[in-house]
This record gives C-alpha cells, structure tokens and sequence, in this order.
C-alpha cells in the first residue's frame, strides 16, 4: 500500500521507487531470452552430431555380427557365400543367416537407417574392386543420413565426410555394378564405410536415401 502524508492528499515522495528494480530484472530476463535464443541452434547442432556417432558406432558393431554370423555358415558349414539365406523371416534352415542353425545371430536393427519405418537391410552381390577376384561377393547395405555416413566413415578410414556419387548397381534389386565398387579412395578395399549410391532412386517408401552404411560380408 501506498502510504500518505497526515493531514493532506499528497503521496510521499518514494511513491513508486520499487519500479526501478522491477524494470532492472525484466531487462535481465529478456537478455538472457535472447541469448538463450542465439545458442539453441548450437546446441541443436552439437546433438544431431552426438547422434550421428552414436548411429555410426551401433552400425559398426551390427555389421561385424552380420560378418561373424556369415562366417560361421561358409566356414564351419562349408557353405558358399551366394547360397546364405539373408531373409530376415527365414529362421529355421541350416543356411539362412538368422537361424540358430546357420548364422546364429538375430536380425540387424533398422533403428540406426535414415528412416526406419520405411528402410531396411539390403544384400546384394558382386564385385568388389581392391579385395575380391570374383563376382560372387556379398555385401550388406542399409540407407543412413549424410552425418551417420560420414560419421562411419570416420570411424573406419579417419574422413569423416560423405562420399561422393558413385553407380554402384541396383541395391534394391541386390546387385553391385562391375568393378566400380566402390572405386573412390578412401573406401577402396575397405570392408565396413558408406557410400552415396547414384544408382538407387530416392523415394518416400524406401530406400528413402542415397547413402548406404555397408559391410562386407564375404569375399570370393
């Protein structure tokens, strides 16, 4: 309440002096509003990147158990490599990947792909220039964003970048195109990285990228 002088009308003279911290502290508010506004994209940064390492080093670590479980069928069961059942539904026969008869090993997770309800894992066959003298190698593909491909990258060969554009065959139809996969170094003869695929048609339905997490699953 506003106190008044005895015997008049007249307000005291420190009427209203409370105003000046109250000012003071809105001032302080909306400075740091703002810079909380200035260094939200940052920090939006700096987590799409932390998730982008994380993704690549999941990747990683399913592509070696994609590798030990195609191991175990081709050289404990004497299997080559183009007879591997890699259906993903397919869980009971002594050559399919995901059997516990065959592989021994669980279907790899599309959580990490650029859209996981729309992408999945792709085996594809050919020739792969720098490791194999065959055309019977076998490769396993999944679509990933730019940073998680470059991401991969970084972990495999030092460059975290994302490649270049490269026709490297239909994936879609489980094919490599000739010799030329893939042939930009660094990722010659390397046997886990992402490439950008210019042979595969983006779409909403899948694959829904051009960049495709890899791993060699097995050389002829």
């Amino acid at each position: 309440m506003i106190a008044r002088q005895r015997g008049g009308n007249r307000m005291r003279s420190d009427a209203g002096i409370a105003i000046g911290p109250i000012l003071f502290i809105i001032a302080i508010l909306a400075i740091l509003a703002a810079a909380i506004a200035a260094g939200s994209g940052s920090f939006t940064s700096g987590t799409t990147s932390e998730s982008d390492r994380t993704k690549s080093s999941a990747l990683v670590q399913i592509g070696e158990n994609l590798k030990i479980g195609m191991d175990r069928i081709t050289m404990e069961g004497g299997l080559t490599a183009t007879t591997v059942d890699t259906n993903v539904m397919d869980t009971s026969e002594t050559n399919a990947l995901f059997s516990p008869t065959g592989g021994g090993i669980s279907p790899p997770s599309v959580g990490m792909a650029a859209d996981p309800l729309h992408d999945k894992w792709y085996f594809v066959s050919g020739p792969i220039q720098g490791l194999g003298t065959g055309a019977a190698d076998v490769v396993a593909v999944l679509p990933v964003t730019a940073g998680v491909c470059a991401q991969v990258n970084g972990r495999t060969v030092g460059s975290a970048v994302a490649p270049g554009a490269e026709a490297l065959g239909d994936f879609v139809a489980g094919t490599l195109t000739g010799s030329t996969w893939p042939s930009t170094p660094p990722l010659v003869g390397v046997s886990t990285g992402c490439v950008y695929n210019s042979d595969v048609t983006a779409s909403p339905s899948g694959p829904t990228t051009q960049y495709f997490f890899y791993q060699i699953l097995s050389i002829q």
